[in-house]
């Protein structure tokens, strides 16, 4: 057996975290910084302001666990691919003995204007395959969402293609600041109401928009 996973064997299930954040994205070099990995990204980034590590799991995903805002919390990454994600989120959350409503997912949104962040309690999947997977395996759809806009893709580009397309030298900026946004987002779901949150983050041009 891999020494790895002798030390989660025994270490990884006494650790329980207030609550687990997963980033869909895609695992490898390949999709790396692609559209469609923006919450790998946060979640790397929300590591980065941690005290903590990254470790491979046995159910196919890399999680972190340590401390962040003085709160045990968990990072999930799974690495199944983003349409396939349900099967790591719970195992992940049976691992640590946690259920759905601990749960905050962060992911890219085709529907939502670019670089625009929405925060929602639950609801449909609206079209993303990763969430899709997660509520099927999960059977509810009460789950906390960080989400970030894409904006639709260009006329005549596949919006298969799209996501998995790289940010223009015009669009880094913003993704970049989209994604210090979501980290926001999601630390202060950490330690503020649902409602609060939204009210924060879910505006346009100053006015408050529905989630």
């Amino acid at each position: 057996m891999k020494r790895w996973m002798r030390r989660w064997r025994r270490s990884g299930p006494s650790f329980r975290p207030a609550r687990l954040i997963v980033g869909l994205g895609n695992p490898g070099s390949a999709y790396a910084e692609t559209r469609h990995n923006l919450g790998f990204m946060v979640c790397d980034r929300l590591a980065a302001d941690g005290k903590g590590r990254w470790r491979p799991a046995r159910y196919r995903a890399e999680v972190w666990t340590g401390q962040l805002d003085g709160l045990a919390v968990a990072f999930l990454k799974p690495q199944t691919f983003v349409n396939e994600s349900g099967p790591a989120v719970h195992a992940a959350l049976r691992s640590f003995g946690l259920d759905a409503s601990s749960l905050i997912v962060v992911h890219d949104d085709l529907d939502l204007a670019f670089a625009r962040i929405r925060v929602r309690p639950g609801g449909g999947s609206g079209g993303h395959n990763g969430m899709r997977s997660i509520t099927r395996t999960l059977g509810t759809d009460a789950v906390f969402r960080v989400k970030i806009g894409l904006g639709r893709p260009p006329a005549g580009v596949d919006p298969a293609d799209y996501v998995l397309s790289r940010f223009a030298p015009s669009e880094r900026h913003d993704a970049n600041a989209a994604v210090e946004r979501a980290v926001d987002a999601v630390r202060m779901l950490l330690t503020t109401d649902v409602d609060s949150t939204m009210q924060q983050f879910n505006k346009t041009d100053g006015a408050q928009r529905p989630a």
